[in-house]
């Protein structure tokens, strides 16, 4: 079971697109020490039958945070890394597996074992943003952690509005799918300002 709604939305919307998933597949280093004792999650892993190339395979982290992200204020931190601030540290706990190589390194090695792909999008799927995705996107030490990758941000508005559109009457192997489906037949649906 998908334990946050945005993990259900997301998965359900890579479902929509035809790719096959899995959720909270657990990885971690293989070194010892205090900072990598917990494991960290894959929150989605996807799979297309019919893709090929870098968009064959997806891993998706979620982060359901009701502010959304600011992308130019995360970035400066990143920028800085002050090691004695505290937000910094949880921050950078929260994002490791795009900070760290050691964890970048962990994450890229679970999804080779699971796919055998080296290649793929790493999607943060978000509640929403605020600034240039672009910036995030192409932000240097992401790129150079996931060398032949692609970074991509997504966001709820997306999701939602992308599998209305995909939406027919035969219904929807989704609870989010089907709810929208029941939502549209009863005249009704889901808008954004």
């Amino acid at each position: 079971m998908v334990n946050d709604i945005l993990e259900q939305i997301a998965e359900d919307y890579f479902r929509d697109l035809g790719y096959f998933t899995q959720h909270n597949i657990k990885y971690r280093p293989n070194k010892k020490g205090p900072a990598y004792a917990v494991h960290s999650d894959i929150d989605i892993l996807g799979m297309h039958p019919h893709k090929k190339g870098i968009g064959k395979v997806i891993v998706v982290s979620c982060k359901s945070w009701q502010g959304g992200l600011n992308i130019e204020s995360y970035l400066k931190l990143f920028k800085r890394n002050p090691r004695s601030e505290r937000r910094a540290k949880s921050v950078k706990r929260t994002f490791q597996e795009l900070l760290s190589k050691e964890w970048t390194n962990a994450l890229r090695n679970k999804v080779y074992d699971l796919t055998g792909q080296k290649e793929f999008i790493f999607y943060l799927a978000l509640t929403k943003y605020r600034g240039q995705k672009s910036l995030w996107e192409n932000f240097k030490l992401f790129t150079k952690n996931f060398p032949g990758c692609r970074i991509e941000i997504i966001d709820l508005h997306t999701m939602i509005l992308e599998i209305q559109q995909l939406l027919t009457t035969t219904p929807a192997h989704s609870e989010l799918s089907r709810l929208m489906q029941l939502i549209k037949a009863g005249d009704g649906e889901i808008t954004y300002k």
